[in-house]
């Protein structure tokens, strides 16, 4: 079976290389373009390169490198932006020789050739690839929907699958997926595993655990401990945190959890749960337990965690149930290939009393000072200190160790500032475990497929399911050859490999899986020259891939099927349908998720000096920009709300981060805000702050390529060769990152570059390295008054002054219809799933006008695109 997949797979492949292989078109060196010697060369040698050539190369650009393939879009933008500046007067610069009028116009008009050459190529194509590839999270869900899968059991699975390559900031063009043989072997692979969950034939064993605190019982807390690890000497332990019984164990509070994000919860149980744990899937925890309140009124909660600091890590927050069992179900991920990628641990938190019992003050004394003196002393001995200090350093430890020998005091007592009889007692039996568990059986995926029950084995049956089958896999109907070919693949596995019946239809389904029906986004050009009219099955999957980056449900399907979409308004309801499911939550995390680099925060690890910097915060940040495109989304807000805003969509822990009170609670909501607090729209959020530091410090030329990159669509050139980075501050030196900017631009060929790129990072040096408001420099070790006061003036391009950040805002907002066309490139980049160039400018400009006709609210863009020729043709 699977030889045979991949034979037909690899002629596949080969074919498909062939195709986009055949349809690149390529271009000599620019002395071979007709016109070029004559009309371009001689202006440019005489009037560019002195300021754009290999000695120089300000701003970054070298005119002598870019090409005359005018084909390609960026180049064709570089192109037009010549000669834009050329129409303009700018360039030359002032102080240069101006060019001759002929001169000038021989130039433009060959680039203006070369550009309506390039428009008319792509309107003739179509302006657009044959096909492309489902990219990993469309595959997940298309899975998931078409089989009727739970998205826990997919997601595992299909990270097995290679990584999707990115063009144009997304993961969604056909240019960046790849069709490979490892493609193709893991595509086998993964379609395998999919087919054996999806179609079964008995549940899966069910392992159990009990955990009744045996260890505990048969080893309690002893009455007396070490006066310090590894002494001989002991003390009483004196008060308890909990207490052992026939059975129970009763608790005061838990044990330390050393994390600061877990405070106000303590540890009551840590133990491995591999021998359950033997697969991905479902677990059922069943914690027999009881809160003895007293006075408490504070709700009581357990914290379930598995894994923790791992890729496979789950948390989980349930209420204790007063009936003295408190379960949950939690998704848990075993061993893949005999590998976990994870520790197998279960913890179990309370949030209890803190600090009921603690160390007693004068013995907490004597021990802080040991283990302090003990850390002097391997620091002095790794850097060989003089002698006599470090014979001090012994008196004292000789002194202390004598202090330690003659306590004969308690370790820990009850904490005098509470009422100990008046303390929550938790009072716990049991932890029981169990799993895999199924939530119904059979699977829902398996009596989707198998429509008729289990009890029919015949060819007949296996052709009607494949018949059901295929039309929706491959997103279109299908002939009579494809589901024979299907079938007759089910029956010869059954037959040459004696599989069982169930064994075959997972065959014939991994072969549908793998079938490029399955795995391409086709649309077909046929014998057609040109651009030709979508089929309603092909509106339909752009359609949902575009907004649910997954399959048509029924309702486009039946659309489709009766020929409606290709009615404006049919189409248009639709697209309000869509983004009101929770389905479009998938555009919110594939689109925004790449425009606003959320994939890429917590990559930057913030260092030890920003002690506000937390997981809690780290996980808000990360949610923050998906919550506030969503609110955007649904309620249609103008999308100059990115560029500023009057709320912030944020949770506790980030509204303590921004100093934003009355919130409270793990969920994300809309809040007001004012201009003291310094927010609203996607800069001052603290998750791209971050990610736009290094850790230590602020980037601004990093925040400021972003902004220029993802704002305005303008990013800048790369830097010249030995350029150099802004160093850190020196031993002693307190200077800004703006301070070390001004001698970095010293040199005439950085200082062209700068001029443009630095305004839009400067002005967004009020916020640290982890996206907290400063008014002073801090980072680097420097903070407090010594810290010199921030600058975060500039002046933008078009001379425009500002002084704060909300100047700077208000500078941004004057630029909405640059950031409109900004926008409208990023997202057309992403529904079509190809490159946007020069081509298409009449189409931006149209998406720009929809966007002001409409008070820049984001649906009029989404819909402008839909019904676009270029999204309803092929």
């Amino acid at each position: 079976m699977t030889k045979t997949g991949n034979k037909r797979l690899n002629v596949y492949a080969g074919s498909l290389a062939m195709v986009l292989v055949g349809s690149t078109a390529t271009v000599g060196s620019p002395s071979e373009v007709p016109g070029y010697a004559e009309r371009v060369k001689p202006f440019i040698e005489q009037h560019c390169l002195q300021c754009h050539g290999a000695k120089s190369a300000k701003a970054g650009f070298r005119i002598d490198q870019l090409s005359a393939d005018v084909s390609a879009p960026s180049v064709a933008e570089q192109w037009k932006e010549v000669i834009d500046r050329i129409n303009a007067g700018e360039m030359p610069p002032e102080g240069r020789p101006r060019p001759d009028a002929r001169q000038a116009s021989a130039l433009v008009g060959w680039v203006n050739d070369r550009l309506r050459e390039v428009e008319l190529a792509a309107r003739s194509a179509g302006g657009r690839i044959p096909m492309r590839r489902l990219n990993r999270d469309e595959f997940a869900n298309t899975v998931r929907d078409l089989l009727k899968l739970d998205d826990q059991v997919v997601r595992p699975l299909v990270e097995e699958l290679p990584a999707d390559g990115q063009a144009e900031g997304f993961d969604r063009l056909g240019v960046a997926l790849f069709f490979d043989q490892t493609q193709i072997e893991r595509s086998l692979i993964v379609a395998e595993k999919i087919a054996a969950r999806a179609i079964v034939t008995e549940p899966p064993k069910v392992n159990r655990l009990e955990n009744r605190f045996a260890l505990l019982r048969r080893r309690p807390p002893p009455d007396e401990v070490e006066v310090f690890p590894g002494f001989k000497h002991t003390i009483p332990r004196g008060a308890k945190d909990r207490f052992v019984y026939p059975t129970h164990i009763e608790h005061i509070q838990g044990g330390p959890t050393y994390r600061k994000e877990y405070e106000g919860w303590g540890v009551i149980e840590h133990f491995a749960i591999a021998p359950v744990v033997t697969q991905d899937g479902y677990y059922r925890f069943r914690i027999r337990a009881k809160v003895d309140n007293r006075s408490r009124t504070e709700p009581n909660k357990f914290r379930l965690q598995y894994a923790m600091n791992s890729p496979i890590q789950v948390e989980q927050e349930v209420p204790l149930d007063p009936s003295g069992v408190t379960e949950a179900v939690l998704f848990l991920r075993g061993p893949v290939n005999g590998e976990v990628k994870g520790p197998q641990t279960f913890t179990l938190l309370w949030n209890h009393t803190e600090k009921a019992v603690i160390r007693e003050p004068n013995y907490v004394k004597l021990f802080s000072q040991w283990t302090g003196l003990r850390g002097r002393m391997e620091r002095a001995a790794a850097n060989r200190v003089p002698q006599a200090e470090w014979d001090a350093m012994k008196q004292e430890r000789d002194v202390l160790e004598q202090k330690l020998n003659a306590w004969t005091g308690v370790a820990n007592i009850y904490n005098p500032d509470m009422d100990i009889e008046k303390l929550p007692r938790l009072l716990i039996e049991a932890i029981e475990l169990e799993g895999p568990i199924q939530k119904e059986w059979p699977p829902a995926s398996h009596r989707a497929l198998l429509f008729a029950g289990d009890e029919r084995r015949d060819e007949g049956y296996i052709r009607e399911i494949f018949a059901r089958l295929l039309p929706r896999a491959y997103r279109r109907p299908v002939n009579d050859e494809e589901i024979d070919a299907i079938v007759a693949f089910a029956l010869e596995a059954r037959d040459s490999r004696k599989l069982a019946f169930h064994e075959a239809l997972r065959a014939g389904l991994q072969r549908v899986l793998c079938s490029p029906g399955f795995l391409f986004l086709e649309e077909p050009a046929g014998d057609r020259q040109g651009p030709r009219p979508l089929s309603d099955f092909e509106r339909a999957s752009r359609l949902s891939y575009f907004l649910w980056s997954t399959m048509p449900d029924d309702a486009l399907w039946n659309l489709a099927s009766a020929g409606k979409l290709n009615d404006p308004a049919v189409v248009s309801a639709q697209v309000r349908r869509m983004l009101a499911d929770p389905k479009s939550d998938q555009f919110v995390k594939n689109f925004a998720g790449q425009w606003l680099s959320v994939r890429d925060y917590g990559s930057i690890k913030p260092a030890a000096e920003y002690k506000d910097y937390d997981k809690p915060l780290e996980q808000a940040s990360q949610e923050e920009p998906f919550a506030f495109f969503a609110e955007v989304l649904r309620h249609n807000l103008p999308i100059t709300s990115f560029l500023d805003s009057d709320f912030v969509v944020v949770n506790e822990r980030l509204a303590k981060h921004y100093g934003i009170a009355g919130v409270s609670g793990p969920e994300f909501r809309r809040v007001a805000i004012g201009p003291e607090q310094h927010r609203g729209g996607v800069l001052g959020m603290a998750g791209l702050m971050t990610y736009l530091a290094d850790g230590t410090r602020t980037l601004p030329m990093r925040r400021g390529r972003w902004v220029l990159r993802e704002l305005l669509n303008d990013p800048p050139n790369n830097p010249p060769p030995n350029a150099g980075e802004i160093q850190p501050n020196t031993s002693g030196k307190t200077l800004t990152v703006r301070q070390r900017l001004e001698l970095h631009r010293r040199d005439e060929v950085c200082a062209s570059c700068h001029a443009k790129l630095d305004p839009y990072g400067l002005a967004l040096e009020n916020y640290d390295a982890i996206g907290a408001w400063r008014e002073r420099f801090n980072g680097e070790g420097i903070r407090g008054a010594r810290a010199p006061v921030l600058d975060v003036s500039g002046t933008f391009p078009d001379g425009h002054k500002f002084a704060t950040l909300e100047e700077y805002k208000a500078g941004l907002l004057s630029q909405k219809d640059k950031f409109a066309r900004a926008l409208s490139v990023k997202m057309l980049t992403y529904a079509l799933g190809r490159p946007v160039g020069y081509a298409d400018h009449g189409l931006v400009d149209g998406l720009v006008d929809t966007l002001k006709e409409n008070d820049y609210r984001i649906q009029s863009l989404i819909q402008a695109i839909v019904a676009s020729e270029a999204f309803q043709t092929k």
